[in-house]
């Protein structure tokens, strides 16, 4: 520190004289000692501080990252329990359309059966038999109909594009 250059600013500034064995000057490199000492100190501290800071950051970033996580897994889980139920009343649906189909297909299939039925009753004794046989392969040839218009109904309901259900 120039004390001469300090002597002449203070001057210009206040109209006081400093001598450079001014007591004044003493107070002015206390005062720098004290700064430097609460500058280190406080250094100090903040070293101590920002040594902590990189774990607190991940400890931080680690919870932030679970919270996250958890509230993704359950908006995940509401929108594949809202598709569930989505499947379910698509399927339902189709799954009335198809049997209201079947229903509608079948019945002049049954009536036809019920006149097989009809026409093996009424046949004499020694036809019976071939009755039985004729009632057993038209029972069985509407059943293979009628599962076999649920699964194709079913399979095109299904595979059909665009299909809303």
């Amino acid at each position: 520190m120039d004390k001469s250059r300090l002597s002449v600013v203070v001057y210009k500034r206040t109209g006081f004289p400093l001598d450079e064995e001014d007591p004044a000057f003493v107070l002015v490199e206390l005062n720098r000692v004290v700064l430097e000492e609460l500058i280190d100190e406080s250094a100090g501290r903040i070293a101590e501080r920002l040594d902590t800071l990189p774990e607190r950051i991940r400890s931080s970033g680690t919870a932030f990252a679970a919270e996250v996580s958890s509230q993704g897994v359950k908006r995940v889980t509401e929108m594949l329990a809202e598709s569930r139920r989505t499947i379910a009343a698509d399927t339902e649906q189709a799954q009335r359309r198809i049997a209201d189909h079947i229903g509608k297909l079948s019945e002049p299939l049954f009536r036809e059966v019920a006149a097989a039925v009809r026409a093996a009753q009424t046949l004499s004794r020694g036809g019976a038999v071939r009755a039985r046989w004729l009632l057993a392969g038209a029972a069985i040839g509407v059943l293979s109909f009628a599962y076999g218009v649920v699964l194709g109904a079913y399979a095109y309901s299904l595979l059909r594009p665009g299909a809303g259900g």
